[in-house]
C-alpha cells in the first residue's frame, strides 16, 4: 500500500530496534575485506526532519530515540555506533532512516540497492542520497529502483558479490504483506542461502495470528535453507492488552499503535545474540510504559 508515510514514525521505538540490529549486522560484515551487497526493499525517503509537523504530531521520536539518547549509557560498541550515526544527523536536525544507517556504514567497495513504490518517497530518497554522496564521496556504490521491493529482491538476487544482506520492512498495512515477506524470503534463500536476511515486523494485538504465522514460516525457511540459523529479537514498550488501534488524528499518544516490534534474522552473525539481547533488556526497561 502507498498510504504509509514513515515521517510520522521516524525515530520511534521500532526504529531503535531495527537500526540497532542493522548496525550490528553491518559492522560484523565489515570485519572482512571482501565486498558485499546490501538490499533495502522498502527504503522510503531515507532522512526525516526532526521538526517535521508529522513527527511532532505523533511525538514518537520524542518518546523513542530522543528519550533514549538523553537517558541511556552503554559500552556496547555496536549500539554506540548506531547512536553516533544518529547524533551526526541530529546535528542537522534530521533523523536517518535505514538507507542512511546503511550508507553511513557501507564501504566504497560495497553495493547498496534501494527500492520504493511511493513516488514522492522515491523522489525524496533520490534527492537525499545525492546530497549524502556529495558530502561522502567514498560511500558505497548505490542504485535506486522505483519498484515493488519484493519483486526487486527476488529478481536481483543472488548478487555478484556472493556476500550480502537484506532488510525487509514493509508497512504491514496490507495483510498480504505478511505472506509476501515469508514467500520472498523463501524464494531468495532458495538461490542465495548464505544471505543475512533481516525482517522487521510489528507487534499488534489485532494481528497476533498473522505475526505468529509469519515467524513460523521464517523459521521454516531458515530450517530448509540455512541449517536453522536464525534469531528473533523483540522490543516491547507497552503491554499487549494496552494496545489501542485508533486513527492518527484521534489517537491518544500515550497509547502507541504498536506495543512493540520484532526483528527476525536469518544467518545472523554468531555474536549477534550476545550483542543485542542484553541491550534490548535495558532499553525496554527505559522505554516501557506502565498501564
Amino acid at each position: 500500500m502507498l498510504s504509509y508515510i514513515h515521517a510520522y514514525h521516524a525515530g520511534n521505538h521500532a526504529d531503535i530496534l531495527k537500526h540497532f540490529v542493522l548496525t550490528s549486522v553491518i559492522n560484523y560484515l565489515n570485519k572482512k575485506d571482501k565486498p558485499y551487497t546490501f538490499f533495502d526493499t522498502h527504503s522510503a525517503s531515507g532522512v526525516y526532519a526532526v521538526d517535521d509537523e508529522r513527527a511532532q504530531k505523533t511525538g514518537e521520536m520524542s518518546e523513542g530515540f530522543i528519550k533514549l539518547s538523553r537517558n541511556y549509557v552503554t559500552q556496547n560498541p555496536d549500539f554506540n555506533s548506531y547512536l553516533n550515526i544518529v547524533q551526526s544527523f541530529l546535528a542537522e536536525n534530521k533523523y536517518p532512516g535505514s538507507p542512511f544507517i546503511e550508507l553511513s556504514l557501507l564501504r566504497k567497495t560495497d553495493y547498496a540497492l534501494f527500492s520504493d513504490l511511493h513516488p514522492t518517497e522515491l523522489e525524496n530518497l533520490k534527492s537525499n542520497v545525492k546530497e549524502f554522496i556529495k558530502k561522502h564521496p567514498d560511500t558505497a556504490k548505490t542504485s535506486i529502483h522505483h519498484r515493488n521491493g519484493f519483486e526487486m529482491l527476488k529478481s536481483m538476487t543472488p548478487p555478484s558479490t556472493k556476500r550480502g544482506a537484506v532488510l525487509i520492512d514493509p508497512s504491514y498495512e496490507d495483510t498480504e504483506d505478511y505472506f509476501d515477506v515469508s514467500d520472498t524470503v523463501d524464494a531468495v534463500l532458495h538461490k542465495w542461502s548464505g544471505a543475512v536476511i533481516m525482517v522487521w515486523y510489528p507487534l499488534l494485538s489485532h494481528r497476533r495470528e498473522e505475526i505468529e504465522l509469519l515467524v513460523e514460516r521464517l523459521e521454516a525457511s531458515a530450517q530448509r535453507f540455512a541449517m536453522g540459523k536464525c534469531a528473533d529479537f523483540r522490543l516491547k514498550v507497552q503491554d499487549e492488552n494496552a494496545h489501542v488501534e485508533t486513527s492518527l488524528e484521534d489517537r491518544d499518544t500515550s497509547k502507541p499503535r504498536l506495543y512493540g516490534s520484532g526483528m527476525f534474522v536469518i544467518n545472523p552473525p554468531y555474536t549477534l545474540n550476545e550483542t543485542v539481547l542484553p541491550e534490548l533488556e535495558k532499553i525496554e526497561k527505559l522505554l516501557y510504559k506502565q498501564n
